[in-house]
């Protein structure tokens, strides 16, 4: 079980506390009593919103809900037909693909640093584990396939 008072919070975690605790005191407005009462959609915005943060913390945010690991897990599950941890991946590779394919493309360094990777090469390892590709090489072949389609598409029919 975890001992809060004696936890240290990162940044993140401290501001999804104090959203949270916002929602509590605003219970009487029937959206965010709503959301109280659904714990796997409001877990499933802070998940989509800290774009599936490293830092984030599940068992926190059910501890602050009121709510066991176990029941959080099950209804996350049955709600979005896949677990949190898997919703954290997708919105982590899905933000980092959108900001390594910009133009000019966002320093992995800074995407890092967004996702909540204290080390780059953690950040590396995991684009990597789920894409095949350093983020880097990824990066580069996205921008060689923007500049086809920019120049495919001013070309005269």
């Amino acid at each position: 079980m975890m001992n809060l008072p004696s936890m240290k919070l990162t940044k993140i975690e401290q501001e999804t506390l104090a959203e949270i605790r916002s929602i509590r005191a605003s219970a009487e407005n029937v959206p965010f009593a709503f959301l109280l009462d659904h714990p796997a959609l409001l877990v499933h915005h802070f998940i989509v919103s800290t774009h599936g943060n490293v830092q984030l913390r599940m068992a926190l945010l059910a501890r602050e809900l009121g709510i066991g690991m176990r029941t959080l897990e099950r209804a996350f599950a049955r709600e979005y037909h896949q677990t949190m941890t898997q919703c954290q991946v997708e919105a982590r590779l899905s933000f980092s693909k959108w900001m390594l394919s910009i133009s000019p493309p966002t320093k992995i360094s800074a995407v890092a640093s967004i996702l909540g990777y204290e080390q780059v090469q953690d950040f590396n390892r995991f684009f990597k584990k789920h894409t095949k590709q350093s983020p880097s090489a990824w990066s580069r072949q996205q921008q060689e396939r923007n500049l086809g389609e920019s120049n495919d598409s001013g070309a005269s029919p």
